[in-house]
């Protein structure tokens, strides 16, 4: 039992930093994300889809590779708890506003390798717990760099 969780504790970090090599700096923290801005984002995403919320993802969105299967509505609830709210960025810091679609920015790729790699742990961590998951929250805390070294509790 001891050598599967040192195992998942081994993936978990290493996939963290090779994944995030580049994007893991020291340059302090980003500033929050803004309600307003992100509530207007979703506003407008929620219009484009109005009536088509339990719809597949894939089928109402463009460029769908992590959702496919997902209720249209449930990725705004994903993106905006998942990655806004555990990620700590705007809906910006990942995608072209008003061009969702688009690949243009890396942190949207990184983003869709962390999802693989979040779950690729899960399957591990669920063999030896059931109960258990990890999520992006699980690392990054809020914030767009995860919290690779904690610093110590008193």
């Amino acid at each position: 039992m001891k050598r599967r969780r040192a195992a998942v504790g081994r993936v978990l970090g290493l996939g963290a930093m090779l994944l995030l090599g580049r994007a893991v700096g020291a340059d302090g923290p980003a500033a929050p994300p803004d309600p307003q801005v992100v509530q207007q984002h979703v506003e407008e995403v929620q219009k484009q889809i109005a009536g088509r919320e339990n719809e597949p993802a894939e089928t109402v969105f463009k460029n769908i590779q992590i959702f496919n299967g997902f209720p249209a509505g449930r990725v705004l609830r994903i993106m905006q708890m998942g990655f806004v709210g555990s990620v700590g960025v705007e809906c910006a810091h990942c995608h072209t506003p008003g061009e969702w679609e688009k690949d243009d920015k890396e942190p949207k790729q990184i983003a869709r390798k962390m999802w693989g790699m979040m779950g690729d742990i899960n399957k591990q961590v669920r063999a030896i717990r059931s109960d258990a998951a990890v999520n992006c929250y699980t690392c990054h805390r809020g914030s767009p760099k995860p919290l690779l070294n904690p610093p110590p509790q008193s």
